[in-house]
Order: C-alpha cells, then sequence, then structure tokens
C-alpha cells in the first residue's frame, strides 16, 4: 500500500527536477558543474523510480527484482554523469 504513495510523491519530485533544473529542498550544490544537468538526470531517475513504485503491483514483481532495477536505474544516472562530467 505504502508504495504507490511512494510512487506518486517521486513522480512529482522528479517532475519538479526536471522542470525547474534544480533538485527541491537542496540549497547549495557543492562540486557540481552544470547544475541545471545535474538536476534533471537525478529528476529522470527519480521519476523512471516513481513510475516503477506506481506500477508494482501491476506488475506483480517480487521486492528483490524491484531493489535490482531501482539500484540500475541510480547506476545509470551516475554513469551518465560521470560520461557527461558534470560532478
Amino acid at each position: 500500500m505504502i508504495l504507490p504513495i511512494l510512487g506518486i510523491f517521486f513522480i512529482i519530485y522528479g517532475l519538479c527536477s526536471i522542470i525547474r533544473g534544480k533538485i527541491p529542498f537542496i540549497k547549495e550544490y557543492h562540486g557540481v558543474k552544470n547544475i541545471p544537468l545535474h538536476s534533471r538526470i537525478e529528476g529522470g531517475a527519480i521519476l523512471l523510480t516513481g513510475v516503477l513504485l506506481l506500477l508494482q503491483p501491476t506488475l506483480q514483481m517480487d521486492k528483490a527484482p524491484l531493489v535490482i532495477v531501482i539500484l540500475a536505474i541510480a547506476g545509470i544516472a551516475v554513469l551518465l554523469e560521470v560520461l557527461l562530467k558534470i560532478v
């Protein structure tokens, strides 16, 4: 029951990060060269995680594969940041 609620929260949080180009609730960025690109990559990862959490009951995915997919999304986001050299 909590996963769809978290999914909706993550979707809203991710959309705010993508649209505004800043991550909500973070005031200062230390060591980030391109803040809007960093925020949009992180917002996309959060958005995908939110969609996954929202659709988890429909997909009938167990908890272990869900965690693996979320870690893969985070790994791809970190890889994109390293490849684009924004951190």
